[in-house]
Order: C-alpha cells, then sequence, then structure tokens
C-alpha cells in the first residue's frame, strides 16, 4: 500500500483537542474489565458484521501499532495542534482502520476529559481491538480471530499511549 498523511479530524470544537494517552487511564463503558475481558454481551456481536467486512482478522496488527505510536510521539511533540500525521502501511485494511481512528468515514476515537481520567465515548471496539485485550470464545469466533488474539503477544500495556481526541 505504501505511505499516506492526514491531519486527525476534529468535529466537536475548538475545546477539543487531540492526546497521546495512557490505555490505563481510559474508562470503557461498554467493558468494565478490558484486561480480564469483561465486555458487554453485546460488545462484540453489536460490530462483528462491520468488521469482518473490513477483515479486521487479516489486518497487519503490528504494523497499526508502530503506526499509532508514531502518531502518538508527532501528537506529543505538537500538543497545540492537529499536526499532520504520517503513516506507511502495508493494505488499505490498515489504512481504513488508521483514517476511521482519526475521523475519516467514521467518527474519531474520543473521550471526556475528567480529572486524571478519560471516558471514552466513541471507539472502544477500536481501541479493544488495537489493544488486544482478552476475550471469550464465542466473541473470538465472531471476529473470526485465533485464541492467541489479534496478535501473539498479547493485550498492550496500560502505560502505551494512544491517540484520543479528548474533550
Amino acid at each position: 500500500m505504501g505511505a499516506f498523511s492526514l491531519t486527525a479530524n476534529n468535529e466537536i470544537g475548538s475545546q477539543a483537542m487531540w492526546r497521546a494517552v495512557p490505555l490505563g487511564r481510559l474508562e470503557l463503558p461498554q467493558a468494565s474489565e478490558p484486561y480480564e475481558g469483561a465486555f458487554d454481551d453485546d460488545f462484540w456481536p453489536s460490530r462483528h458484521e462491520e468488521y469482518n467486512r473490513l477483515e479486521w482478522d487479516k489486518m497487519d496488527w503490528q504494523s497499526i501499532r508502530e503506526q499509532m505510536d508514531r502518531a502518538s510521539d508527532q501528537l506529543e511533540q505538537h500538543p497545540e495542534t492537529s499536526p499532520e500525521l504520517e503513516f506507511d502501511v502495508p493494505s488499505i485494511r490498515e489504512r481504513t482502520f488508521l483514517e476511521m481512528w482519526f475521523g475519516y468515514g467514521d467518527p474519531s476515537v474520543e473521550a471526556t476529559a475528567d480529572n486524571d481520567r478519560y471516558r471514552v465515548g466513541y471507539g472502544q471496539h477500536r481501541i479493544c481491538a488495537y489493544a488486544d485485550y482478552p476475550m471469550g470464545t464465542r466473541d473470538r469466533n465472531l471476529m473470526r480471530i485465533p485464541a492467541s488474539g489479534f496478535l501473539p503477544t498479547g493485550p498492550l500495556s496500560p502505560n502505551t499511549r494512544i491517540p484520543v481526541l479528548t474533550h
């Protein structure tokens, strides 16, 4: 596929800004204990058809993680602006995932800041797949992924910074 760039969308307003937020500071309303695989019953079933059409089970998740790390670094270097983010991905699947994350074709991954925590309002499914939190057999079968998850390396650390549109 190759390289592309985009400017992270901000359709929430001038008070919202993109930040690199540690996973451990996110509150996911439909996933009370994501590292334990504690999701609402309809968490994965509500979105599996769309994500199967996008072939998440065939995505290069290691590439996604590398690109998200780069984006987080860029956001930390330019905290007051929405910098143009540059990516290099192996296929259209990864590009589509990143475009959706940053608000192209779908609302951005966003959260409301509350002291030291961030309550996620949109993009929980993308965050959970990217972080590779554990999921039950039924959900793995729905998403067509093996018992090892999206990546055999397991979930990302709670300290991993990810781009989130905060307000």
